[in-house]
């Protein structure tokens, strides 16, 4: 019975427009001989009742030529809205050029929301020979939260280096809280791009939020005047 009333609740409180639908993700695999394959992977989301979210993921690994494959996928989206992507991959037998590319979330316009957009890459060195290097191609970085088709709101996470194991860095935007994007917005997107050496392993995760700016209901707006109306006639007493 307990558990039947947390899923009723998650039920409720999902965000207007959060649906169940079909997504996809778009990943581009590139080796070093300029040789690319596109795979455009995805199927119907389904509710995580935990958190609100609606969640696809790959059923098993994908392989492209040269034996790079994507080992995990998962796309997640809400109408809050947000988007995000969990990913893990393999390079090839050579330097490999990873493009994963979420689908768009278009919605209702947005006037003057706030924003959130995080991002964490992990690097594994899987070969006998020491070292991995992720090399993002987004000015550096590899990650990219856009909305409005091309307008960039953050670029994430430098490529780096390592000499063996496995490290994993993060980075946000705004460091805490939210920003505000002035404007209109209709759509959101997420992507990662970047190269990774031979034979060696990357994962990730992005979260991009957009808030709605709150806006007072009629019956607040009134009660707000009566206020200022309140203070006037105080004002005009003394």
């Amino acid at each position: 019975m307990k558990r039947y009333f947390l899923f009723l609740a998650a039920v409720l409180i999902l965000p207007v427009g959060a649906k169940a639908c079909p997504v996809s993700v778009t990943i581009t695999a590139t080796n070093e001989a300029g040789q690319s394959q596109v795979a455009t992977l995805g199927g119907e989301t389904s509710l995580d009742a935990s958190t609100g979210n609606f969640v696809w993921t790959l059923g098993s690994e994908y392989t492209f030529k040269d034996d790079a494959a994507i080992e995990s996928l998962t796309l997640t989206s809400n109408g809050d809205p947000e988007v995000g992507i969990e990913f893990g991959v393999r390079a090839g037998s050579s330097t490999t050029t990873f493009s994963i590319l979420s689908d768009v979330i278009s919605f209702d316009p947005l006037v003057n929301p706030t924003a959130y957009a995080s991002a964490g890459v992990t690097l594994t060195d899987r070969t006998p020979t020491p070292g991995a290097t992720i090399t993002g191609l987004f000015d550096g970085k590899t990650h990219q939260a856009r909305y409005n088709g091309s307008i960039v709101f953050a670029n994430l996470v430098d490529g780096f280096s390592i000499g063996s194991g496995t490290l994993t860095a993060s980075e946000d935007k705004p460091l805490s809280g939210s920003q505000v994007i002035s404007g209109t917005l209709t759509s959101i997107e997420s992507e990662f791009s970047f190269k990774l050496s031979a034979r060696d392993s990357a994962s990730g995760t992005s979260t991009f939020e957009i808030i709605p700016a709150v806006v007072p209901e009629p019956a607040t707006v009134g009660l707000l005047g009566l206020g200022t109306l309140s203070l006037l006639r105080r004002k005009r007493r003394a």
